[in-house]
């Protein structure tokens, strides 16, 4: 090779090196924008971060962040350390992040032992050439004892993606599980696991999409006087779904438990279908508002600012006649809540309830309100489980009425809540608020243009007082 041909490859080699170097450097000053940028997004989710120091580099940078949680009298305070990968060129995606976090200072020292330099959570991220994000969050397996109790937490792992705006996340996470057990007794949730697709729509401040939630089991036990007590949940599913349809929000939720077992009592394939309506996108966020509005005032409080001044005072009733308006717009689109099914198997037998709420007026007229809803109750439950039900209630009602509990026995008080449920059955059924048919209990009750129906018959205004006794016992 010629004396000209290596200067021009060593010129070629230079110009592709101080390229590649501009092009890093350019993209860590970009990612530096975006850090800072997705930084301030926390206090949107009630996450105060600051960052306390960034490094950048010619090939890579570091970070250190400080994270409050500012939700309670004595807020959550911790750090975190990034490590920066932009260039040259990363494989496939604009950088890598990696993300430490550190224990608070006052954490349990037995907890920092048991992890023996690893940190309690990390979270590695790849920023793609458009800034979306695919990232994964890990925490270790711990095995410790903390405040007298044997703690086990069997790790987990939550995978997901963002788009650039980080108005979205879309992905899966897995839990191993976790234990604490003590002289006293034990509490532990076996394996779960979650997905969940979730967005933030153009100009609203919520979020709609699918999230779902199995746990395979939840235990409990208690020792007390040499006697162990212990119940169990298992199959435990929780389905939900928020959708934006124009103007109008829906809600549902499905859950579902496989077999409860509450210490003598059963129950097994209970499911409950859950749906709302119609709700208004401009009342929900007004709701946002408002509630993020309250947390910030309470936040200046508790650190001793002053309360503000008659401004202040002028923009919250601003607000509050804003929301006064938005409830009548609300309620013209006529939300309703309604429980599709609530059901579950007993010994006794098969169970089933379903309610909803409505409102049924056009908004106009608030002193219509109660008149303008629209309330149904259905119920379908064996006799015995009835009675055993409303007798627990009288008997709590009772208890609460005396002046000591200890002056009276357990047996004369489970007489009289015996015999107080008996009565109610009986005058409930004779003024056409139940039926007694087939071992079975059944009911269904109306409330429209403010008048009462009970099993398509208008309830007497005798059976309505006796109706809202029991109502509110």
């Amino acid at each position: 090779m010629n004396k000209k041909a290596g200067i021009a490859i060593a010129a070629a080699v230079a110009v592709v090196t101080a390229g590649a170097l501009g092009t890093s450097y350019y993209m860590g000053g970009k990612l530096q924008q975006s850090f800072t940028e997705g930084i301030a997004k926390g206090n949107d989710y009630g996450i105060k971060i600051q960052i306390t120091s960034y490094e950048r580099g010619a090939f890579s940078s570091t970070a250190k962040t400080v994270w409050t949680l500012d939700d309670s009298d004595e807020p959550t305070q911790f750090t975190a350390e990034h490590k920066i990968n932009h260039g040259p060129l990363p494989l496939g995606h604009a950088a890598e992040i990696h993300t430490r976090f550190n224990l608070p200072d006052d954490a349990e020292p037995a907890i920092k032992t048991a992890l023996n330099g690893r940190s309690p959570l990390e979270i590695a991220t790849k920023v793609g050439w458009g800034r979306s994000s695919s990232n994964v969050m890990t925490s270790p397996a711990v095995v410790t004892r903390v405040n007298e109790s044997d703690m086990n937490w069997g790790g987990m792992k939550i995978a997901w993606d963002m788009p650039a705006d980080l108005k979205g996340a879309k992905g899966t996470g897995s839990f191993e599980g976790l234990e604490f057990k003590d002289a006293e007794g034990s509490v532990a949730m076996g394996k779960a696991d979650i997905r969940f697709d979730n967005k933030q729509p153009e100009g609203q401040k919520f979020w709609t999409g699918p999230f779902v939630l199995n746990i395979a089991k939840f235990t409990a036990s208690k020792t007390e006087d040499g006697k162990t007590s212990a119940s169990q949940v298992e199959g435990i599913s929780m389905d939900s779904d928020t959708r934006l349809l124009g103007d109008v929000v829906e809600m549902t939720l499905k859950t579902g438990v496989k077999s409860a077992k509450l210490e003598d009592k059963q129950a097994d394939d209970i499911l409950l279908d859950l749906a709302i309506n119609n709700v208004d996108t401009g009342w929900i966020n007004h709701v946002m508002d408002l509630s993020k509005r309250m947390k910030s005032q309470r936040s200046e409080a508790a650190q001793g600012e002053q309360a503000g001044s008659d401004e202040d005072e002028m923009s919250n009733g601003d607000l509050r006649d804003a929301m006064l308006k938005n409830l009548i717009q609300a309620l013209a689109r006529k939300p309703s809540v309604e429980i599709k099914r609530l059901s579950m198997r007993t010994p006794e037998g098969v169970s089933e309830f379903s309610a909803a709420v409505q409102y049924v007026g056009d908004g106009k007229k608030m002193g219509n309100l109660l008149k303008d809803l629209k309330v149904s109750v259905k119920a379908d439950m064996p006799k015995p489980l009835m009675e055993s039900l409303m007798q627990s209630r009288k008997r709590a009602s009772l208890i609460a009425h005396l002046d000591d509990e200890n002056d009276y026995k357990s047996e004369e008080i489970d007489s009289a809540a015996k015999f107080q449920t008996q009565g109610s059955l009986e005058l409930l059924t004779k003024e056409g608020i139940f039926e007694d048919k087939d071992g079975k209990i059944r009911t269904d009750i109306v409330f429209a243009n403010g008048e009462i129906q009970a099993n398509g018959k208008p309830l007497s205004p005798e059976g309505t007082a006796m109706l809202m006794t029991e109502a509110i016992e």
